[in-house]
């Protein structure tokens, strides 16, 4: 964009500032520059444009209908410019967090309690990122299930959150359809849903003295959620993280069969591979204080290996 046919800039200011206070001392202590510097200015515009732009009368200036056109102009323009100046520096000045998170704890644990954290910390900017178990992903903040500690020499944070143990449960409706289902040789018969892969039930059956192969037939679902919708509709019997699924089993949606658990190591863990800077270390002290129930206890998270307890 060429600004050659614009008049000098200063001078549309002393204009502006003129139209404004309507005296050239008032206009001159606005702008911060002597009484002469603004008369120069004013001068200055008059050439460019080859015309008088004020007239003095007595000791009074008046603007004339053009300087009043070209005033009001430059004063929106001016005013327009600081407001998109004040938002671009308001944004930069606001910390910005980004958090992958597995869809079974962002959708069932997080996002409902993010409300929260928005009023802690009601500037910060956050990208929530889809997050699948395993991959590790550039941002601040990682939330994913670990069947073991994550590995201390390369985590900066390590918080486990909650526990990620699985209970066989189903709902209602195919309980008395196709139960009961209250031992692990009769859930072994069930027709088996799975979360991912086959895995969980094949552990789950070799654990209980039962062959693993029988894990091998029923439909398998790539998302927690997916799968929490199909054992709610009474496709089968499934092994549900029971602290994701707290709402269903309050409702009575999901029924719990055994006290035979799953995956009993699993957990949730937050962690980071670099060390927190203040956006995320409020993140991580205010999560830590939801699961531990009050910040006296939350751990200084951000200078070395963390292990809070898991809510039960």
């Amino acid at each position: 964009m060429s600004t050659g046919n614009l008049p000098p800039l200063n001078a549309l200011r002393a204009l502006a500032a003129l139209a404004q206070t309507g005296r050239v001392g008032l206009a001159a202590d606005e702008l911060g520059v002597t009484h002469a510097a603004v008369s120069h200015h004013l001068r200055n515009l008059e050439d460019w444009f080859g015309i008088a732009l004020v007239r003095r009368v007595g000791r009074r200036v008046e603007l004339t209908p053009e300087a009043e056109r070209i005033a009001e102009v430059t004063r929106t323009s001016l005013q327009r410019i600081g407001d998109v100046c004040h938002d671009v520096l308001e944004t930069v000045r606001r910390p910005e967090l980004s958090i992958a998170c597995v869809p079974s704890f962002g959708t069932r644990y997080l996002i409902p309690r993010l409300v929260d954290f928005a009023e802690v910390a009601p500037n910060l900017r956050l990208s929530l990122l889809y997050a699948q178990h395993g991959l590790a992903q550039d941002t601040d903040i990682s939330i994913d299930w670990f069947d073991t500690p994550p590995l201390a020499e390369r985590h900066a944070v390590r918080l486990r959150l909650l526990s990620g143990h699985t209970r066989p449960v189903c709902s209602p409706a195919h309980l008395a359809a196709h139960g009961p289902f209250d031992t692990p040789q009769k859930l072994a018969g069930a027709r088996l849903l799975h979360d991912e892969t086959r895995k969980d039930w094949r552990d789950w059956l070799a654990e209980n003295g039962l062959p693993q192969d029988l894990a091998g037939q029923g439909p398998v679902f790539s998302d927690f959620n997916l799968l929490v919708s199909a054992v709610v509709a009474g496709h089968g019997v499934a092994l549900c993280v029971e602290t994701m699924i707290e709402a269903e089993l309050q409702r009575g949606d999901l029924i719990p069969l055994t006290d035979t658990l799953g995956s009993r190591d699993r957990g949730y863990w937050l962690t980071a591979t670099r060390p927190p800077g203040p956006a995320a270390q409020r993140f991580i002290e205010w999560i830590a204080e939801r699961m531990s129930g009050g910040v006296a206890d939350a751990p200084d998270l951000g200078r070395a290996d963390t292990n809070a307890p898991a809510a039960p």
